[in-house]
């Protein structure tokens, strides 16, 4: 890695020295176009190398129209759902209302009875 360095290094002087003994003009590196070629080349190497990584990698990455892969997208959604809504709630000042309550027990027990006999009809 060192070597690298080292020899990279040499390599820029070796080359800003020719440009300077042939009387070539190094390019204004702050100019629009030079800005606009350069990240326009950063873009591509950054492409290419990624659609490298995921040709090597590709038995790592998981099959999207799996059930498992669904489910879980599912779980995550709602589980960060849950979070923002909460955090929303918190934010805007709503208490939110007490679980422990009779009321909100008998709400919850109808509720959930009547999913479950939706559920096996």
């Amino acid at each position: 890695d060192a070597t690298l360095k080292i020899q990279s290094a040499y390599r820029g002087f070796k080359t800003r020295r020719e440009l300077k003994e042939s009387g070539e003009d190094l390019p204004d590196l702050k100019a629009a176009d030079v800005v606009n070629a350069t990240i326009k080349i950063q873009s591509a190497y950054k492409g290419f190398k990624t659609r490298q990584m995921i040709k090597q990698h590709k038995e790592i990455m998981p099959d999207l129209n799996c059930a498992q892969v669904n489910d879980a997208t599912l779980k995550i959604q709602s589980a960060y759902r849950g979070f923002k809504t909460r955090k929303d709630l918190k934010e805007s000042g709503e208490d939110l209302p007490d679980l422990k309550a009779k009321d909100v027990v008998n709400a919850t027990i109808k509720i959930q009875s009547a999913y479950k006999g939706f559920k096996t009809r």
